[in-house]
């Protein structure tokens, strides 16, 4: 059964669509990640056209970090200090992001400059999880970063000193990783975390247990940022495909919260790696196919 999507102006099978949701939630339940990450480029490989994809996207990842950002806000586990700091370049970021995806969309450059994006973050993710997994970095092992060690951020300008993560460094650092997250929010949809915690804590070298609460803050208010930007600039965003999304990756992620503790951790991430390798792949193949019409005519 076909189910028409307005803004996406396509029709797509509700039976796929649920299908997909779930099994985003599933994913992003049993690895630990936001959906966002992985779902852009799975709409795409299913016929969203990758605008409707990137604003789409983002509606689902304010919608499943602010619900996280709530419990952590509980715990008292964010520090709003860096939190705001981070948004601060995180909002131009937005911006530039979202403005760079209407340029594209209008030159007609879309779809091969964010397949070629998606390309390279999921085959850099996807190495960096192999390699990790591998152990091949136990040769940097004695020269891992520690928390509160002194490198090249510290030595930068305009240092202030955030109380709950007891560090004292340059504020020039935080604007920066925010500026880098909100433009890939703005452009491509997801949200980021992926990068953003490995920032933190090794380039930071904020605490642990403020690290995620913070970094769902940041998310959330970026992504919330981007969603009115992307309706304003870009009328990209079809939310009855959002909702399908919402729903049925809840129910995806519920399923895979009854059955993460039958897997090994690390069978999971060597598992990740491969299925971000194998989604790479399809993009890669989409990007350099023929197309099965070389020239087409339009009529205005």
């Amino acid at each position: 059964m076909n189910f028409y999507l307005p803004i996406a102006e396509i029709s797509i099978n509700i039976y796929l669509l649920i299908s997909l949701g779930v099994g985003i939630g599933f994913i992003s339940g049993l690895f630990g990640i936001g959906g966002g990450f992985i779902s852009s480029p799975l709409l795409i490989l299913v016929g969203i056209p990758p605008s409707v994809a990137v604003g789409t996207t983002t509606v689902q990842v304010f919608a499943s970090t602010s619900t996280g950002v709530i419990s952590h806000y509980q715990k008292k586990n964010i520090d709003y200090q860096m939190g705001i700091t981070l948004v601060s370049g995180g909002l131009i970021g937005t911006l530039c992001g979202v403005l760079l995806l209407n340029n594209l969309k209008n030159i007609g450059l879309i779809d091969n400059y964010l397949n070629s994006i998606y390309i390279v973050l999921l085959l850099i993710t996807a190495i960096f999880i192999l390699y990790e997994s591998a152990k091949i970095n136990l040769i940097y092992k004695n020269k891992k970063l520690k928390l509160h060690q002194h490198s090249w951020i510290h030595g930068l300008p305009l240092k202030f000193k955030y109380r709950k993560s007891k560090l004292y460094i340059s504020v020039l650092a935080p604007l920066s990783i925010g500026f880098f997250i909100g433009m890939l929010t703005g452009l491509t949809g997801i949200g980021g975390g992926f990068i953003l915690i490995p920032c933190m804590i090794y380039l930071l070298g904020m605490k642990t247990i403020s690290v995620i609460g913070t970094s769902l803050f940041n998310i959330t208010l970026v992504s919330f940022t981007s969603l009115f930007l992307q309706i304003y600039i870009n009328q990209n965003i079809d939310f009855i495909l959002a909702i399908f999304l919402i729903v049925s990756s809840s129910v995806g992620a519920a399923i895979a919260s009854r059955v993460i503790d039958r897997f090994d951790q690390e069978n999971l991430k060597v598992l990740f790696g491969m299925l971000l390798i194998t989604i790479a792949s399809f993009l890669l193949y989409d990007l350099f196919k023929t197309p099965i019409n070389l020239y087409e005519i339009n009529y205005v």
